[in-house]
């Protein structure tokens, strides 16, 4: 075969020059035909190269065994095998060796009909003869049959990489392997999206940004080595990626977009450099593989649900430079079982470490001066919580976490052995979650200083069995006392005039002791059907 791709046909004005024969190593089509036909098969590679399938066709007239060898491994290489029928194809002594070694070869046919009536050479219908076949010499509608043949084509033989300017906007590439052209500076939003077939990435020494779901979905890709040129990589960039188990990333000011790896559910290896400065929310969310990571030294701000649902997640030791973590960061842990919190932390979010059921304590250093609402919440396994003495906010008594003056009850752990606990008459607001899960306590005095009782503040107490609430209750928040199912009595006063959703179970188990014409008859008559006292 002439490397001549400029060539013409000595059968036509045509020349296949532009439309490029494949050299490479990916997948491609063969394409079996006579030179005699050149005309009709220019105009059918047009449609396919249009599609940007890969395919290889000879544009010479060369002879000679070394050719024919040529031509037989082109076919052993390729993916599919086009076919061109003719009268003078089937009538090609070099056409019929190509259809002879493809089917020798087990590949697949895919025979286009450039004349109605032509004959089968008895040596090659038992081949051809049963194979869906496209019917090239239709006059109408011929559109419609080239579509139905690229729509069987293997997805793997094509190239579709649609680049503008300095953009690569679109990918239809079937390939396992993609390297970024030259010239590429950003990768754009959903370029690649959904490109299950793609296993790697190259991307070279040119691309900086790598917009929103550019990857997402890529469910076969299995490592990503983002090198030092990739400055910014978009929201869910790489999300859905399951089959991702290695991230390495070189540039130390990367900016990461929110949930760009999240749910790459194999992922156990992530590789940072100690100068990136935050991870923002969702970012390796639900990547349950990740048993381990070695956090960046610079960090600052852990984001929100950044680790939510790492479930294999056993240790973490937070870099002493960050000052925030974030509400639910490392939500749903559920292997949790020690994390150390630095020395400059200034604020831990709204559960943050919900359903750690692993985690047995927690230190809270002495800069930290704000923590939301259940942050420990669902931590079954909780049983110390310890305060630096010298925190200005917060303090611990006997391992129950209290603000400074003890106004605020924040937490109490679940293991703690006791039936029975009295909270102190200091506290004015038992805060949401407080209590939540603390299945050993019976029994749990409430002083007459409390006047707000938090959402699900009692949620899942499974062995509580009496609360008496003080007259100076004035708030009861949504589902307090949900999942409380051993609890049978509960003296409600009329100083109770707001009430949550869901207070109890409704099951009808529980006798509310109040007034006639009380909020809390009205509140119990409207929304639970079963006698009140």
């Amino acid at each position: 075969m002439s490397n001549d791709n400029k060539m013409t046909n000595i059968y036509t004005g045509y020349t296949l020059g532009d439309l490029v024969s494949y050299e490479g190593s990916e997948p491609y089509i063969f394409i079996s035909y006579s030179h005699a036909d050149t005309d009709e098969v220019y105009s059918f590679l047009k449609y396919i190269e249009r599609e940007k399938f890969r395919f290889w066709y000879d544009d010479t007239m060369e002879i000679g065994e070394d050719f024919r060898e040529e031509l037989r491994t082109k076919i052993e290489g390729c993916s599919a095998f086009l076919l061109f029928i003719s009268k003078a194809s089937m009538n090609s002594k070099y056409c019929g060796m190509e259809i002879i070694t493809a089917y020798k070869n087990n590949k697949k046919i895919y025979p286009i009909y450039l004349d109605e009536n032509v004959e089968i050479p008895p040596a090659f219908k038992m081949i051809l003869e049963n194979i869906q076949h496209v019917k090239g010499y239709s006059s109408s509608g011929m559109e419609k049959y080239v579509q139905k043949l690229i729509t069987g084509l293997p997805i793997e033989t094509m190239r579709s990489l649609e680049v503008e300017g300095d953009v690569l906007v679109k990918c239809k590439d079937g390939s396992d392997a993609i390297t970024i052209p030259g010239g590429v500076r950003v990768i754009g939003e959903s370029a690649f999206k959904n490109c299950e077939r793609l296993v790697r990435v190259n991307f070279g020494e040119e691309v900086e940004v790598i917009r929103r779901e550019a990857f997402r979905g890529c469910k076969s890709i299995e490592e990503i080595h983002l090198p030092k040129n990739v400055r910014f990589v978009g929201d869910s960039t790489f999300r859905d990626c399951i089959s991702l188990k290695k991230l390495v990333i070189d540039n130390k000011d990367i900016e990461i977009g929110e949930r760009a790896f999240e749910n790459c559910a194999l992922l156990s290896e992530v590789s940072l450099r100690n100068e990136m400065k935050e991870i923002y929310g969702g970012v390796f969310n639900s990547c349950k593989s990740l048993a381990h990571i070695d956090l960046p030294e610079m960090l600052t701000i852990l984001g929100e649900s950044c680790f939510a649902d790492c479930i294999a997640l056993k240790e973490v030791k937070i870099p002493s430079k960050v000052t925030k973590i974030d509400d639910i960061a490392f939500n749903g842990c559920i292997e949790l079982e020690n994390v150390i919190l630095p020395e400059n932390l200034l604020k831990i979010g709204k559960s943050t470490f919900k359903d750690c059921s692993s985690l047995k304590s927690i230190h809270i250093p002495a800069s930290l001066l704000s923590i939301g609402s259940g942050p420990f919440r669902g931590c079954t396994n909780l049983e110390s919580i310890e305060v630096d003495p010298k925190n200005r906010a917060f303090k611990s008594v006997d391992n129950v976490l209290f603000n400074k003056n003890k106004s605020i009850l924040v937490s109490y752990p679940p293991k703690l052995p006791a039936e029975e606990y009295s909270i102190p008459d200091s506290v004015v607001t038992i805060s949401d979650w407080a209590f939540c899960g603390c299945t050993n306590l019976k029994r749990i005095e409430i002083p007459d200083s409390v006047s707000e009782i938090g959402e699900g503040a009692f949620y899942m107490c499974e062995n509580l069995e009496e609360l008496i609430i003080p007259d100076s209750v004035v708030k009861i928040d949504d589902i307090a006392f949900r999942g409380c199912v051993s609890l049978k009595r509960i003296v409600m006063p009329d100083s109770v005039r707001e009430f949550g959703w869901g207070l109890f179970n409704g099951d009808g188990k529980l006798t509310v002791e109040c007034s006639d014409d009380s909020p809390a008859a009205k509140y119990c008559e409207t929304k639970y059907s079963h006698p009140v006292d």
